[in-house]
């Protein structure tokens, strides 16, 4: 009975300490979380105070590092892992980002202008400007070829010069009198 009391108390004594141990290593693994889960917090908050796009690949690198922490031992790998996991995504994303805006040109106002016709409201002479009205705006304009364009033609704008537009006639005439 000594001897079985004896092997009951070792075995006991094994069973507490791995218990012990097992019960160390889950509220590590715990904390471990709790931290993640701070840092994507933190990060997440810090994006919103941000007008671009670039601290959010953390805060999401920080949530898979709340469940790789489960399997992951080493703090130091899983800093590694958050590291390369974030800048992949962020490296990923820019390219993305700048390959979608490579071909993209925006108008401007004065570009959208181009190709758009209006009516002479006050006649354009060769060597003076005159103005023009293009969707309900008046503009100063000038003749592409310096010839004289009517007051009440229809005109086209052919570029932009400083602010004046510089346009050429187009067949249509309209009868222009209260603008």
């Amino acid at each position: 009975m000594i001897c079985s009391l004896n092997l009951y108390s070792k075995t006991l004594y094994k069973h507490i300490i791995y218990i012990g141990f097992y019960n160390s290593y889950e509220k590590r693994v715990d904390s471990m979380k709790l931290i993640w889960l701070i840092v994507a917090v933190l990060f997440g908050i810090a994006e919103m105070l941000t007008p671009s796009l670039t601290l959010i690949w953390f805060s999401v690198g920080a949530v898979i590092l709340i469940f790789l922490s489960s399997f992951i031992e080493s703090i130091f790998l899983q800093i590694l892992i958050f590291a390369v996991i974030s800048i992949a995504m962020l490296v990923v994303a820019t390219k993305k980002i700048v390959k979608k805006d490579k071909g993209y040109k925006s108008n401007t106002n004065l570009q959208a202008m181009m190709s758009k016709k209006g009516i002479v409201t006050e006649e354009i002479s060769p060597n003076n400007t005159g103005l023009v009205v293009v969707e309900h705006e008046t503009w100063t304009a000038i003749s592409i070829d310096g010839e004289k364009i009517e007051k009440g033609s229809t005109v086209e704008v052919l570029k932009i010069e400083g602010v004046k537009l510089v346009v050429k006639k187009v067949d249509a005439t309209v009868n222009v009198t209260n603008q």
